[in-house]
């Protein structure tokens, strides 16, 4: 495979300090879901475990690899568990996400009873994203239906927001006092059992733009990687928090090729030269990450210079337009995401032109494409 993503622990590290120091040195969970947003879980949690609370997984499995790996920080895996991947879990000492008191916990409880330990969770409440957890009114007999199991240890109750990104949001005004609510109704039972669960609600969104909402923990996610959660958010914060993007992709021309006026380009025909041209194949396209919807619209760069993609981006190649890098040939480096001389494209150059967000450019990356880790901040 003639590509590399290049991957800036120096870059992670620095926004692992930047966001613990912003929302509080016992408060950042960084989350590393998704084979970290794309960026690879093993290194990316290794990188950052000195500046984290928590490590946020989605899976059993990444709580297993991380444990196999020698990551020693708190894992809490806040996705569904299948029943048999429980032990596993457990193994790992993962903390675990509830939103049932029915079939899942007692699962939980057996699995706990058979490890002679019990398991700790982190008690998930609905406050009108209307995905997964005990309805806000309902947490206080949630509360006291999970006390009711021994094997079952409280260790968290938390939310997710819908609309954090936005600078003017009632909606997550309204979801954190829904959020509040359920905690002030629960907090005479917890008191009565000397429990001091970990109260969290915010991600990156709210962690940056709404301090209000940092509570115990913040879920660090998109910021880590020195991505912001949307184009507002990044106006709204451009100089107050300075975060270094991680990543990078670069690969090659395999060909350099004239083309006469009028000819097409790549499959369908949707470009035709409007004279006569140079155009590069880079042997990358939508296998390896690049979306189809960048025929025609994005652009890598070469020699200094962006060079416009034209024609469908295919399976495994892209063509782009060599008019700006004259002396472009096989061999010559390519930047598919990063900066090259004074040309820069960036993970949400590649999302504007997709029309989608930069959570799924960067998630979407494939595993098997080389990635290469480097100490230095970019």
């Amino acid at each position: 495979m003639i590509g590399t993503l290049r991957i800036s622990l120096g870059a992670l590290r620095h926004n692992a300090a930047v966001l613990r120091d912003l929302v509080g040195p016992r408060r950042a969970a960084f989350v590393v879901k998704g084979n970290a947003y794309g960026h690879g879980l093993v290194p990316v949690a290794r990188a950052v475990e000195p500046f984290a609370a928590r490590l946020c997984v989605y899976a059993a499995e990444e709580a297993v690899e991380l444990r196999a790996a020698g990551v020693a920080a708190p894992v809490l895996i806040l996705g569904p568990i299948p029943s048999a991947a429980l032990d596993d879990a457990l193994a790992a000492d993962a903390e675990i996400a509830l939103w049932s008191v029915g079939e899942f916990a007692r699962r939980l409880c057996a699995a706990a009873r058979k490890r002679q330990r019990s398991a700790a969770v982190h008690v998930k409440v609905n406050t009108d994203l209307n995905r997964l957890g005990f309805e806000a009114h309902e947490l206080v007999d949630a509360l006291e239906d999970v006390l009711r199991m021994p094997e079952l240890a409280v260790a968290g109750i938390f939310s997710h927001l819908a609309s954090a990104e936005e600078l003017d949001s009632p909606y997550t005004m309204h979801q954190l006092a829904a959020f509040e609510r359920a905690l002030a109704q629960a907090k005479p039972l917890l008191e009565r059992r000397s429990l001091k669960p970990a109260a969290h609600i915010a991600a990156s969104a709210a962690a940056l733009l709404w301090p209000q909402t940092r509570l115990d923990m913040a879920r660090l996610g998109i910021a880590l990687y020195g991505l912001m959660p949307s184009q507002r958010t990044r106006e709204a914060l451009a100089a107050a928090v300075e975060l270094q993007p991680a990543l990078s992709y670069r690969s090659q021309l395999v060909v350099a090729r004239r083309i006469a006026a009028g000819a097409s380009v790549g499959y369908g025909g949707s470009f035709h030269a409007p004279h006569d041209m140079r155009i590069g194949v880079v042997p990358a396209g939508y296998a390896d990450g690049v979306p189809r919807a960048l025929s025609n619209r994005g652009a890598f760069a070469v020699d200094g210079a962006l060079c416009p993609i034209v024609g469908r981006v295919a399976m495994n190649m892209t063509q782009i337009d060599l008019s700006a890098a004259p002396d472009a040939r096989a061999g010559s480096a390519v930047t598919l995401i990063g900066r090259d001389g004074s040309a820069s494209i960036s993970v949400d150059d590649w999302a504007s032109w997709a029309e989608t967000i930069n959570y799924e450019i960067v998630t979407r990356l494939p595993r098997d494409l080389p990635r290469e880790y480097v100490d230095e901040e970019r």
